[in-house]
């Protein structure tokens, strides 16, 4: 073979290896891919504010190169994961856009959350003028299903109340000790062995009774400076305890209605309280999903309700309102809204209440007579709903009202704000020491 063919030869043989001279059956190359920038979850801490007060912004995304912020906010944004903290001040409706772009700079993706922002001093703000022992929304039987508890007789009502004890309860399996939030309480009941003290003629406990018309839930720090002993756990009568001791410092106390009566959509219920006074208090009036046999109710997805909590970041004339769920991505996620009102009518030293108005696809949160919701969340414009969240809000609920000591919400725990013995006598105002409940109303919308 001479040089000349051999040089034709490899030229023919490299044209066809390499497609050349036509398609010959062979693909062109294809062009490099380019992912979408996602914006996973995009979701504001609460929906309706007072004046003043701050939400939390928070966002995930996916593929994405750079966002920013438009409409109520701007800047540039954080990628992956982010999240901030806005105090609004101006009376409207807040919009906040976030907008993502992918490796292309045609190529973004825009989600929008909206806040409505009242007035600091709340709709109907004049009720405070007058100086009043409660500032209470009234009951009042103007509906066709109408039930209200105004602990008027000093016996428990056994027939929509019952007690929950314990400081913890079983999950899968396992121990779950302090109620998830490390709480350090002992909840008490009028089963034997499960109270110090029980009146078994009106049900109540030495954390429960009703006196003078009122509910009232206290904690009691049980002081050997007082010549108090612990509370021996009823559990390690017949199981070893020795690696923690089976006692506990403090007890109190908490009532429920599952089983007995339930709370759906087309309902508000009302309820008038006031808190007590001093850090590790943690009170709270509350709704739970009635449990299916099967007990095929799990949290957070099955949603909880509290519609009134005062907590360590709450002054004396801050309450708060909270809806817990999951997210499109199983993951828990909350809303809540803080009501301020001024600090010679706090939740202390008078009587408040509120109105957790049910209607189907929402929830909304009024305190006392005032007539615009200080906390509400929508499923038409909640973000999370919107990408395909579960809402569990549209089944029956059952009511709670308990009060926790210390834990992760109730904060460092001042002794000398307790109660150290039955009667309270240590505190001048014992009644300070005491979540008091006034009456719990559940009526039927108009």
């Amino acid at each position: 073979m001479n040089y000349k063919y051999f040089l034709n030869f490899l030229l023919i043989v490299t044209l066809i290896s390499c497609g050349g001279g036509g398609g010959g059956g062979s693909s062109d190359p294809e062009p490099p891919s380019i992912f979408n920038p996602v914006i996973n979850t995009f979701t504001s801490s609460s929906s309706s504010i007072t004046s003043g007060n701050s939400i939390d912004l928070s966002w995930t995304t996916t593929n994405a190169i750079s966002c920013s912020g438009s409409g109520d906010w701007d800047g540039a944004k954080a990628t992956g994961s982010g999240s901030e903290t806005l105090t609004l001040t101006d009376v409207k409706t807040y919009t906040f856009t976030l907008t993502c772009r992918g490796e292309s700079s045609q190529n973004t993706v825009s989600k929008s959350v909206t806040v409505e922002v009242s007035d600091s001093s709340g709709s109907g703000s004049d009720i405070y003028a007058e100086d009043k022992s409660s500032y209470c929304k009234v009951p009042e039987n103007n509906t066709s299903n109408y039930w209200i508890e105004e602990f008027s007789s000093e016996v428990l009502n056994e027939e929509f109340f019952s007690y929950e004890v314990g400081n913890g309860f079983f999950s899968n399996g396992q121990w779950i000790g302090g109620w998830g939030n490390e709480e350090s309480q002992y909840y008490t009941s009028c089963d034997e062995g499960y109270s110090k003290f029980c009146n078994e003629s009106t049900k109540a406990t030495e954390n429960t009774f009703i006196e003078n018309g009122y509910l009232k839930i206290q904690p009691i720090y049980w002081n050997p400076d007082y010549d108090q002993t612990p509370f021996d756990d009823p559990y390690c009568e017949t199981n070893d305890c020795s690696s923690w001791g089976g006692t506990f410092d403090y007890t109190s106390g908490k009532l429920i209605t599952r089983d007995k009566f339930t709370v759906s959509p087309g309902n508000e219920v009302t309820v008038c309280f006031k808190v007590p006074e001093g850090s590790g208090h943690w009170p709270a009036f509350w709704m739970m999903p009635q449990s299916s046999d099967d007990n095929t109710k799990s949290w957070p997805r099955d949603g909880e309700i509290d519609i009134m909590e005062h907590m360590s970041s709450n002054q004396d004339n801050q309450i708060q309102s909270t809806v817990h769920y999951s997210n499109n991505n199983s993951v828990h996620s909350y809303k809540w809204g803080i009501e301020t009102i001024p600090q010679n009518v706090n939740f202390v030293d008078k009587f408040h209440s509120i109105t957790f108005k049910w209607i189907e696809d929402k929830l909304e949160f009024y305190l006392d007579t005032h007539n615009e919701p200080f906390h509400s969340i929508d499923r038409s414009t909640n973000q999370d709903f919107l990408n395909g969240a579960y809402w569990p809000f549209n089944e029956s609920f059952y009511l709670i009202m308990n009060l926790a000591v210390g834990g992760t919400n109730g904060g460092d725990i001042n002794i000398n704000a307790y109660c150290q013995d039955i009667e309270c006598s240590n505190l001048s105002e014992p009644d300070k020491g005491r979540l008091l409940i006034d009456y719990i109303e559940v009526k039927s919308i108009n």
